[in-house]
């Protein structure tokens, strides 16, 4: 396969940058990258906007000031998600075990006894990467659904690393199938599932408020009678460094009546997280427009699919 010259460059230059960054005293790069996200939530009116928005609607307790300052905290935090990136790849590609970084002393022991196979599921909580990369050395290998890039070269870097960690990542187009596969294999499937969906969306309640939520998790759950655990890798401190944690795991009803069950999961499933970004509120995405798509007025409450929205996910 021919690789255009423009995706050498990126390739080497994303290679270059990522090991610089995981060589940086963490104490510098981290406080660099925090500071970085708390000036970008100040200067970026329309993000701290949609910030504002989904914190009122899960916090409607709290001042405007409190909710000012868990926004420019989170924004922080994910200023940092980059370099936990890159530290992540280095400690891959030198052959290390998640557990150097990441605490699975309370979560460990529910992976090992839940029945093989089962789905994983998490939100943009703390560091989901970690959190995959965790499940999936804990459990002996697992599958997930992620966006990948189009630089062939980058790509194929990403994923190696990614799979000596015991991660398969299949594109986010099309690979629920490869997800599903996977489970009939007897993988354990990951999955994040908490933002907007603009297509095939289903309308449930998301911190009180109708919000189109990934549905294909909770569909193969429903067919095929997996076990759910809903978990989190928060970080822990002001580096590298992170702890599992997860809401109960749990097996969805089946009733017969596929919409019904449908919503149901869906609802257990936003319950869960909500539970999580409870544990954690200065770790999530609240810059996200979480509740864009929404139904049309007929279809309001009723659980129905989201209609076509070409805007921002």
């Amino acid at each position: 396969m021919k690789v255009r010259w423009r995706d050498r460059c990126v390739y080497w230059l994303a290679r270059a940058t990522i090991g610089t960054a995981a060589l940086v005293p963490q104490w510098l790069g981290y406080g660099a990258a925090a500071l970085l996200g708390r000036f970008w939530f100040v200067v970026d009116r329309r993000r701290r906007g949609y910030a504002l928005r989904f914190l009122r609607q899960a916090f409607p307790e709290r001042s405007e000031r409190e909710l000012l300052r868990l926004g420019a905290r989170a924004t922080a935090n994910l200023f940092q998600v980059p370099l936990d990136m890159a530290r992540l790849t280095r400690l891959l590609a030198r052959g290390g075990r998640i557990e150097q970084v990441l605490d699975l002393r309370s979560v460990g022991p529910v992976l090992d006894r839940l029945p093989r196979p089962f789905l994983g599921l998490t939100a943009h909580l703390g560091n989901w990467e970690v959190a995959a990369i965790g499940v999936a050395q804990r459990v002996g290998g697992a599958d997930g659904v992620a966006r990948v890039t189009k630089n062939p070269l980058l790509n194929r870097w990403v994923l190696h690393n990614r799979e000596r960690g015991g991660l398969t990542i299949h594109s986010r187009r099309g690979g629920i199938r490869g997800l599903a596969a996977a489970l009939e294999r007897g993988r354990v499937g990951l999955q994040v599932v908490d933002q907007n969906q603009r297509l095939r969306g289903v309308f449930a309640p998301f911190f009180g408020k109708i919000a189109s939520c990934e549905r294909a998790a909770v569909s193969l759950a429903l067919r095929h009678g997996h076990p759910i655990v809903v978990g989190a890798a928060v970080r822990r401190g002001r580096g590298f460094r992170f702890e599992l944690i997860a809401a109960e795991p749990f097996v969805l009803t089946v009733t017969g009546d596929k919409a019904k069950d449908l919503l149901a999961g869906v609802e257990r499933v936003n319950r869960a997280i909500e539970e999580l970004v409870r544990r954690a509120p200065e770790q999530y995405l609240w810059i996200h427009d979480r509740y864009r798509t929404q139904p049309a007025p007929a279809a309001a409450g009723d659980g129905g699919h989201a209609a076509d929205d070409d805007g921002e996910p």
